[in-house]
C-alpha cells in the first residue's frame, strides 16, 4: 500500500553514544569469585587455623568455584 507523503515517518530510536549498556556489561562472575574466595578462606581458617598455606589454598579453591558458579548464573539468566 502506498504511503502518504504528508505523514511523518517513524524513526528508529538510537540511544546516545555514551549511554551505559546494562545487559552486556553486567556479569555474575566477579561477584561470585569475590564471594566464594571469602567463603573458601573462611572455611580454611576454621578448618586449619591461621596457616597461610591453607588460607591461600582455600581462597584459590573458592575463587575457582565462584568462577564456575558465576558463569552458570550468567548462562541460566541469558536464556529466554
Amino acid at each position: 500500500m502506498p504511503q502518504s507523503k504528508k505523514r511523518k515517518h517513524h524513526h528508529d530510536f538510537h540511544p546516545p553514544a555514551n549511554a551505559e549498556k546494562s545487559a552486556k556489561n553486567k556479569s555474575a562472575v566477579p561477584a561470585g569469585i569475590i564471594f566464594f574466595t571469602l567463603v573458601g578462606a573462611g572455611i580454611a581458617f576454621f578448618a586449619a587455623g591461621s596457616d597461610p598455606l591453607w588460607l591461600v589454598l582455600g581462597a584459590v579453591a573458592g575463587a575457582a568455584g565462584g568462577y564456575f558458579f558465576g558463569r552458570q548464573v550468567d548462562k541460566s539468566f541469558s536464556k529466554k
